[in-house]
C-alpha cells in the first residue's frame, strides 16, 4: 500500500494523491478501528461506498476521525484472555477487533502456508519406498499443494471461528458469535 499523508490538523486544501479504493477502504477501516469504533454491517457498506470517492475526500474524513479520537481520553483496556488459556476462537475474535480484514486474511494465510508446507514435507518423507508404484504420484500431489512450490494460498478466504470450527461462512469475516447460533 502506498502511504499518503493524512492531514493532522484542519484541512486547508485538498490532500493530493491517488489511492485505489481497496487501499482507501483499508485506511478507513484501520483508522476507525484505531479510534475504537466497532463497525456494523451497514457501516462496513458505507466504508466501501466512501472508499470509491477520490483520495482528497477519504483523507479528509480519515483526518477527522483520527483527530477526534486523539482529542478524547483513551478507552479503557479490553480484558483479554491470558496467553496460556486463550482458545483459538478467543484469539480469532481479538484479531478481528484489531486488524483489517485483509491483514487478518494474510495472517491466516501465513499460518496456513506453514501448516500445508509442513504436511507436504511429511507426505514426501512418508513415501519410504521410492520404488513403490504410487510413490511418484504422492510426491507430485505433495509438490502440487505445497505453497513453497506455488500451491495455495491456504486458506483462500478469511476463516470464521464462529462457524463450523474454523471454516468459511456466509458472514465471514463480519459474523459474530450471535450470528453463529
Amino acid at each position: 500500500m502506498t502511504i499518503h499523508e493524512i492531514p493532522a490538523g484542519p484541512v486547508e486544501k485538498p490532500p493530493a494523491g491517488f489511492v485505489v479504493s481497496d487501499e482507501q477502504a483499508a485506511v478507513l477501516r484501520d483508522t476507525l478501528t484505531a479510534a475504537g469504533i466497532e463497525l456494523g454491517e451497514y457501516e462496513r457498506e458505507i466504508v466501501t461506498w466512501l472508499s470509491r470517492w477520490e483520495w482528497a475526500t477519504v483523507a479528509t474524513v480519515v483526518s477527522w476521525v483520527a483527530r477526534a479520537a486523539a482529542s478524547r481520553p483513551p478507552a479503557a483496556p479490553i480484558s483479554l484472555p491470558g496467553r496460556f488459556d486463550a482458545t483459538p476462537a478467543d484469539v480469532d475474535q481479538h484479531l478481528r477487533r484489531i486488524l483489517a480484514d485483509d491483514v487478518h486474511l494474510r495472517y491466516q494465510q501465513t499460518i496456513g502456508r506453514l501448516a500445508v508446507s509442513e504436511a507436504a514435507k511429511d507426505v514426501r518423507l512418508e513415501v519410504v519406498l521410492p520404488d513403490a508404484p504410487d510413490a511418484k504420484q504422492w510426491r507430485e500431489v505433495a509438490d502440487f499443494v505445497d505453497p513453497e512450490l506455488h500451491g495455495g494460498p491456504y486458506p483462500s478466504q478469511l476463516q470464521c471461528s464462529q462457524h463450523n470450527g474454523f471454516g468459511s461462512c456466509p458472514g465471514a469475516p463480519d459474523c459474530t458469535p450471535e450470528d453463529a447460533q
